[in-house]
């Protein structure tokens, strides 16, 4: 089984027209493809603006329907450019959206460049155009995924129907922790609020990590559809034969699915 290295370089600021350089604190994270599926660490703190009930989307700045590297893809003067947890979401964005050698440049209100690096590649196509419901889906996945209330970093295994991602597990993460699913970038007009969801793994309790699934010091982020405590394998749809041991390829009428597990 080969693998591959994608390391994402910090996040700097290029102060152009001075010609000056700075970097700010945003994630230094690493992801590696292997075999079938994916290893990535996690730690955003926040997704910036998901409590907010109109969704990412709609007051953040952020268009679906422009790519990311566009001009009217992310704006500069409102939303997530604007502050430090704002620019922490786009770079989560952009490293679940775009493969590893990709990469945006976008400027905040006061004209400071940023560039924001690909890693894991699942909606390729929203670098120059739409993000339609099966990319919003698989962000949405991918962005909850990566959140860590406690902003600690640790290493995550990935499966997901996504070819970026793809099925498979590893004998170094043995504890399904859960799935993530629904649509964080648009609200849902019959529920007042986004749909940002999940379920409970079978190993969800096992070897806890500080700001996960299973932490009781927890502040749920995000919704579990099905009930407190449920849990994935007796409401979703598992992955077809022979991976339905990976992970989910459908629950709660979402059919893109990142299920997540965890180190011993």
């Amino acid at each position: 089984m080969s693998s591959t290295m994608l390391k994402t370089l910090p996040l700097c600021s290029l102060a152009l027209v001075l010609g000056s350089a700075a970097c700010e604190n945003l994630p230094t994270d690493e992801t590696t493809a292997v075999g079938e599926a994916v290893t990535t660490t996690n730690g955003l703190q926040s997704i910036n603006g998901l409590s907010m009930t109109n969704g990412l989307s709609m007051t953040n700045g952020l268009s679906m329907t422009n790519g990311l590297s566009m001009t009217n893809g992310i704006s500069s003067t409102t939303g997530l450019m604007t502050t430090a947890a704002g620019r922490a979401t786009v770079a989560y964005l952009v490293r679940c959206a775009l493969p590893a050698g990709h990469n945006i440049v976008k400027r905040d209100q006061f004209g400071t460049s940023y560039t924001f690096m690909g890693a894991i590649g699942m909606t390729p196509e929203y670098e120059r155009g739409a993000c339609g419901q099966g990319c919003q889906e698989y962000l949405s996945g991918c962005m909850m995924s990566e959140v860590n209330t406690a902003g600690v970093h640790v290493p995550l295994w990935l499966d997901s129907d996504n070819p970026a991602i793809g099925w498979g597990q590893s004998a170094s993460y043995p504890n399904q922790e859960g799935s993530f699913f629904g649509n964080i970038f648009v609200l849902n007009q019959n529920r007042g609020k986004v749909d940002a969801y999940y379920c409970n793994g079978i190993g969800f309790s096992a070897d806890v990590v500080k700001g996960r699934l299973g932490d009781t010091g927890w502040t749920d982020p995000f919704e579990n559809p099905f009930g407190e405590g449920a849990y994935c394998k007796d409401h979703c749809t598992p992955a077809d034969i022979p991976h339905q041991g990976d992970g989910f390829k459908a629950c709660a009428g979402y059919n893109h699915v990142v299920t997540v597990w965890r180190q011993r």
